[in-house]
């Protein structure tokens, strides 16, 4: 007989214990600060006040050499391509001299890289090229992971525009969860 209120009072135990382990989890999901890693938050890519504004990092850089590519899952198509790029001018936040970006690409037939398909403005980072490019350091694939880019055939004219796209005001964001 004394099994059973050793029984009850276990499980009564081990039910308040995982109820408490899944509401200090809920509660700490529910607190992720901006240095969360389970939610990505792209800026509107649509708009370069909405890029300037929500992007962690902004720059002017020269894409120096590509370095790699890893294909993230096999049934989804795409991976990432690696490339060597160096900071000519840091427009939002600060950045080294030089950067191992990651950026999002699809594959052609022939094995090329192609960023077509997307909605938005986003450049292949091509070695020799200089690019405006948005980004957010930190994750798995080198320094940083690029989120938006733009050929930059003027440099100094990309660097002004930028600099006034910083300045503007942005349109209200609507993405949940940012």
């Amino acid at each position: 007989m004394n099994r059973i209120p050793l029984l009850a009072s276990t499980g009564a135990a081990v039910l308040v214990l995982a109820g408490a382990g899944w509401g200090g989890y809920t509660w700490w999901q529910g607190d992720a600060g901006p240095d969360s890693t389970h939610v990505l938050c792209a800026p509107d890519l649509s708009r370069p006040e909405s890029v300037a504004a929500q992007s962690e990092h902004l720059a002017l850089v020269t894409v120096t050499r590509a370095t790699g590519y890893l294909e993230e899952e096999t049934d989804i198509p795409g991976g990432v391509r690696t490339v060597r790029a160096r900071v000519d001018t840091a427009l939002k936040g600060t950045s080294p001299a030089e950067l191992e970006l990651g950026q999002s690409v699809g594959r052609t037939r022939d094995g090329a890289y192609t960023t077509a398909g997307a909605e938005t403005r986003y450049d292949l980072l091509q070695p020799g090229g200089q690019y405006v490019i948005g980004f957010y350091t930190g994750g798995s694939y080198g320094d940083a992971f690029v989120l938006y880019s733009e050929t930059a055939p003027d440099p100094a004219t990309a660097v002004r525009q930028w600099r006034g796209h910083l300045t503007a005001n942005p349109p209200a964001t609507t993405t949940d969860g940012c």
